[in-house]
């Protein structure tokens, strides 16, 4: 009889006579101590197997992991939140193999673009690549990546139809988990883009991706429940991660070198979680209807079918002490101040719009300062407002700051001008933000 079936036949006869199962049932353990590169599935190998998710719920609950590829396996599971309504992933997965050109977008902060990372080695580019090598033709399958550093979604509403709706996308991944808050501004401007993309293309997949920090810190929990409001597929990588650090399978490290970013290995990581979408739901039954858009919100419709208009659509009434042009890479059609005492006169700006949002550069230290926006509404209302530009979570993004919300159109006269005891100081108007 060889060794491993005796060791069977000991745990069953164990089992019995304890009433608790033997973890050596699962035959012999290998080593968790390899090095986090190789933890992460090869770029040839799918972390998937071809079994129904039915059969992965049942062996997940008979089975209990001792190696560290079967905790990685149940970490894909785990992270796969839900697969939401199927047919318009289904749709497009048909689409892209019958050679149709099919467009992946991402729209998120610096986990998406890539920080520590390269534009080759983000998870961005490694999951589009991996849709478009099993599930389409290759070429004919597009990538478009709009994550950008130090961006919430309440940016990502007015950037979505400049970085990627002009692109007609079909598939649309959104993480925004980590640089957004739990306020309800965060939250109307989460529901905005998803209703944004619906409204612009019924047909589209929405796929929301959820991060975390090395601290825990995910908004995750107010997402889910958008989510499962619109039936949308959710991959949370916080969920799988936290699985992997309590079992003592991983460490932050392994993922990151620093507080939030994924490193090389952690991308392949991420890449691994959204394949295991892509396999699962490929092989999900269509749902008996299609996903139509309710038009009743969940939240706020403040921030659906949001604009962004830079310097290159609109011309200043008056430049006054500015200057056109600014300095962030992807915002350089802005207006900058670069005055001294005595040289203040305002930046004038005419703007259609029921609500307006200045869009400006923020640090939390160097030359930059406060300005003050006066804003005449076609009733005659004046709303004057101070906005620093010196914030204690700035460091050289765009940020945005509500000027007027109102239940009407109308045009807007905007004079931006140094506050008092700023006039030596620099101030970057990016863009202004706009709903009609």
């Amino acid at each position: 009889m060889n060794h491993k079936l005796l060791k069977r036949i000991l745990c069953i006869a164990l089992t019995l006579c304890l009433g608790f199962g033997c973890t050596a049932c699962s035959g012999d353990s290998s080593s968790t101590g390899s090095t986090a590169d190789d933890r992460s599935v090869s770029d040839s190998e799918s972390a998937v197997d071809n079994s129904s998710s039915e059969a992965d719920e049942s062996s997940e609950e008979e089975i209990i992991p001792t190696t560290y590829e079967e905790y990685y396996e149940v970490m894909l599971k785990k992270s796969l939140v839900s697969v939401g309504n199927p047919n318009p992933m289904l749709d497009i997965m048909d689409r892209a193999k019958n050679g149709e050109e099919v467009t992946v977008a991402y729209i998120g902060g610096s986990i998406t673009e890539g920080l520590t990372a390269t534009p080759n080695t983000c998870y961005a580019k490694l999951s589009y690549e991996y849709f478009a090598e099993n599930y389409g033709k290759g070429d004919n399958v597009k990538y478009v990546n709009a994550g950008l550093s130090g961006t919430p979604s309440i940016l990502g509403t007015f950037r979505l139809e400049r970085d990627v709706l002009q692109y007609n996308p079909d598939i649309v991944f959104i993480e925004f988990a980590v640089n957004d808050g739990s306020e309800g501004t965060y939250q109307g401007a989460y529901e905005g883009i998803i209703r944004t993309v619906y409204e612009r293309n019924p047909k589209a997949a929405v796929v929301l991706l959820f991060a975390r920090t090395a601290d825990g810190y995910t908004a995750q929990d107010y997402m889910k429940q958008i989510g499962e409001y619109y039936k949308l597929p959710m991959i949370s990588y916080a969920d799988g991660l936290t699985y992997m650090f309590d079992n003592g399978q991983m460490e932050w490290k392994d993922f990151s070198s620093d507080q939030s970013h994924p490193n090389g290995n952690g991308h392949k990581v991420v890449r691994d979680i959204i394949a295991y979408y892509f396999d699962t739901v490929a092989k999900t039954e269509r749902a008996e209807k299609d996903y139509k858009l309710t038009p009743i919100y969940l939240l706020s419709d403040t921030y659906v079918n949001c604009h962004l208009i830079e310097g290159d659509k609109l011309e200043a009434d008056s430049l006054g002490s500015w200057k056109v042009g600014s300095t962030i890479n992807t915002f350089t059609n802005g207006w900058t101040y670069e005055g001294s005492a005595g040289n203040n006169e305002p930046l004038v700006f005419s703007i259609e719009a029921k609500n307006l949002y200045l869009v400006f550069k923020e640090n939390n230290t160097g030359n930059l300062g406060k300005v003050r926006c006066v804003i005449t509404s076609e009733d005659g209302t004046v709303d004057e407002m101070p906005i620093d530009a010196i914030t204690s979570g700035g460091w050289g993004n765009p940020t945005v700051k509500l000027l007027k919300i109102s239940g009407k159109k109308q045009v807007y006269k905007v004079e931006i001008f140094m506050d008092e005891g700023n006039e030596d100081k620099l101030f970057e108007v990016l863009g202004f933000g706009y709903t009609l």
